[in-house]
Formats: structure tokens, sequence, C-alpha cells
């Protein structure tokens, strides 16, 4: 497998390869992209950098999340307190926030830092949990958000946010990646047509898992991760509204893009 271990340099800081691969595992379970060699969307693994001349940091591996290169490029562009920029900030601490959230139960120890600090992965605790026997069998066709009566305006911007923060969207509700479902009204006067509920869905080797580790590891993914885009998409131009309903599942509700995206192109 091609770990970020491998791209660093050999005179500079180091990462644990074995490590960097176990960790690469476990976002790969959880549906995320992995940034290789420094290149692309998604996670990166990088050497952390040490906070003090007391703080060893050898081998340790620091996370970063990098969005879509639009919203990359036009932070760059921009000044701490634009927009894009602004955005830009609270992907990377929302979704760093996510993966210190659920890489505990693959049975990864992230450290804590200090604030504003990197997110660190110290080592491997306990054994990862085990991926499903049929995770080679191709997940069942499921119904795309277009034929779940979903707005096309609402599909487009939840896709368009998506790929800015760099996250994927999935094409159907079995496939891994931000999925969209219909609303469930949660009184008489609430309107929901064309609306979006928006969940996670891990990959295909995860969801196929059945034993309990796999399971909580499931559960932890998630959870963290409908937190995270919650945030991550509000940042990058997305109406959205948490809707905590006594009856049913609480829902996380996309309505479409709101009046100032922090891109407009």
């Amino acid at each position: 497998m091609d770990t970020a271990a491998e791209h660093t340099s050999p005179d500079g800081p180091r990462i644990d390869p074995l490590l960097a691969d176990r960790v690469t595992e476990a976002l790969l379970l959880a549906g995320l992209p992995v940034g290789y060699g420094g290149h692309g969307p998604g996670v990166h693994l990088l050497p952390a950098r040490p906070y003090d001349d007391s703080d060893d940091c050898a081998g340790r591996i620091a996370l970063h999340w990098e969005p879509g290169p639009r919203l990359a490029a036009a932070a760059a562009m921009e000044q701490p307190r634009q927009p894009a920029s602004a955005a830009r900030r609270t992907v990377d601490s929302t979704m760093r926030n996510a993966l210190a959230e659920f890489l505990p139960a693959f049975g990864i120890e992230v450290e804590a830092g200090p604030l504003g600090g990197e997110t660190r992965v110290g080592r491997a605790a306990t054994p990862a949990p085990a991926p499903g026997r049929d995770a080679a069998t191709p997940a069942p066709a499921g119904a795309r958000p277009e034929d779940l009566g979903i707005g096309a305006d609402v599909v487009a911007a939840v896709r368009r946010t998506a790929l800015l923060a760099g996250l994927p969207v999935a094409d159907h509700l079995h496939a891994p990646g931000i999925t969209l479902t219909p609303c469930r009204p949660v009184d008489d006067g609430d309107d929901t047509a064309g609306l979006a509920d928006l969940r996670w869905n891990p990959s295909r080797r995860l969801s196929a898992a059945t034993d309990e580790r796999a399971a909580r590891a499931r559960t932890a993914v998630q959870d963290a991760m409908r937190h995270a885009f919650g945030t991550v998409l509000g940042a990058c131009g997305l109406d959205l509204q948490w809707r905590r309903p006594t009856t049913i599942p609480y829902q996380l509700r996309a309505y479409g893009l709101t009046a100032r995206p922090p891109v407009r192109r």
C-alpha cells in the first residue's frame, strides 16, 4: 500500500511506516479519502512537529485535512478573515476533531495536544476491527437521491459544498460517503418536500462487518462524521439545520445553497 511514510524526506522527520499503514487502513474503512504523497483532498499523514525542545515526537503522525482544490486555491488568495480562508480553517479543524473522535474505536491512540496544535497519532493500542467477510461483494444498488424525491437544487448544493470540503457524496443509499435521504415531517405543518436528511456511510468493508468491535467502529464513524459535516458543509455554503424531534431520529436537513457561499464560482 502506498502510504504517507514512503513520501517523507529521507533527511527529515520520519513517521512509523507500520503505524501509517494502520491509520491509513482505518481511514479507508471509515470511507474517507487519503491524500497520498501530499496531493489530493482528504486526510494527509505528516511527521509530527515538536512543540518545544522537550517534545520527543519521533515516529508520531500529525493528521491534516486538505479541502477540495477550489477552496484551497481561493483560500490561498485571501486574508485570514475572508470567507474562503475562514472556511478552509473551519473544514480542517472540524475534520481533525472528527478523526480524533472515531480513530480510538479502531484501536488507534490519538494524543491530546495544546489548543490549536496538531492532531497526533501516537500508537496503535489494540487490534483493528475485522472487516466483513462479504466485503468484496458489490453493494446492492440503492435508490439515488433524485429517485427519492429530493430536489435537484438540494442535491446539487450538497455535491458542490462537499466538493469544496473534499468529502465524497454517495451516488446511492448503499455507497460510501454523505448520503441524502428524504426528511420525515415532525408535525402536520412541517413541509419537507424536496429536502434531504444527511447521513454518512463508511466503506463497504466496514458496513459488511458483523463483529461487535467493527459495529462499534462503524457507529463511531457515523456519529463523528455526521456531526462534522454539519459544520463543514455549512462553512462551505450549504444551508442546513438540525431538527431534533422527540418521536423520530434527529435529522440534519439540507435546504440548498446559502446566499453567500465562500467560493462563488
